[in-house]
């Protein structure tokens, strides 16, 4: 016996189709990708006054582990 729906052969996602957003902007084609214009150039190194910085802070928050651990 047949099933009385006439979809029921067919997955569940084929009643849906791919529809466009009509407010979206259109695709660009491949030779007009955005690339930027010069290379990206590394950071600056981090400086002495940096690395100080760095350094406190790490050691503020090991303290406060500590005397949390020690509570």
């Amino acid at each position: 016996m047949a099933p009385d729906d006439p979809t029921a052969d067919q997955p569940a996602h084929a009643g849906r189709r791919a529809y466009r957003d009509p407010h979206g902007s259109p695709p660009l084609p491949d030779g007009d990708r955005v690339r930027p214009s010069a290379p990206s150039t590394p950071p600056p190194p981090a400086t002495t006054r940096h690395q100080l910085i760095a350094a406190l802070i790490l050691v503020i928050v090991v303290v406060a582990i500590a005397l949390r651990v020690l509570r």
